[in-house]
Formats: C-alpha cells, sequence, structure tokens
C-alpha cells in the first residue's frame, strides 16, 4: 500500500496509452476530435504541460501504423508508452 493506493497491476493487453504533442497554434478542440475519430482510439485527454494529449487506443497489433495515424491528425509528434502501471484508492 502506497499512501492509500494499491496496485492493481501492469497493462499486459488492454490498451495502449500515447502522449501527443501536437502543433503550435491548432485549436485543441478539432484536434481532439480527429483524434477520438480514428478507429481504434477510445479516449482522449487534453492536458496541459508538456504533452496536449493522453491518448486511449486499442492495441495495435495489425499494421503498427496508429502512432502514425495520432501523429498526422494533430500536426505534430506523438510516442506510445511501453509499460505502464494502473493505481487506484
Amino acid at each position: 500500500m502506497v499512501y492509500g493506493m494499491d496496485l492493481v497491476g501492469k497493462n499486459v493487453s488492454g490498451y495502449n496509452l500515447f502522449f501527443v504533442m501536437p502543433e503550435g497554434g491548432r485549436d485543441v478542440h478539432k484536434s481532439a476530435k480527429k483524434l477520438i475519430g480514428i478507429k481504434r482510439v477510445r479516449e482522449v485527454l487534453i492536458t496541459e504541460g508538456d504533452c496536449g494529449f493522453v491518448v486511449k487506443a486499442d492495441p495495435d497489433t495489425a499494421d503498427g501504423n496508429l502512432n502514425k495515424e495520432i501523429s498526422k491528425a494533430v500536426g505534430g509528434s506523438s510516442r506510445m508508452v511501453m509499460c505502464h502501471c494502473q493505481y487506484k484508492r
């Protein structure tokens, strides 16, 4: 137990997370709508700071192009989080 949180476990197959930095000057809400329009994308969070969005998507096992599709939608860069752990209260 860490400060009232329990480790649920590592994400092994449920979904992928991407940190996305859009090009400067883009409308964040229009970009979010483009991102959520991508077939495998399930959730889009708009953030402040170093990354503009956190994208939750189905695993990209078929062709490996999801990262490129995400970057193209916002005109910026995207990187997939290779492994992440989940905590809950």
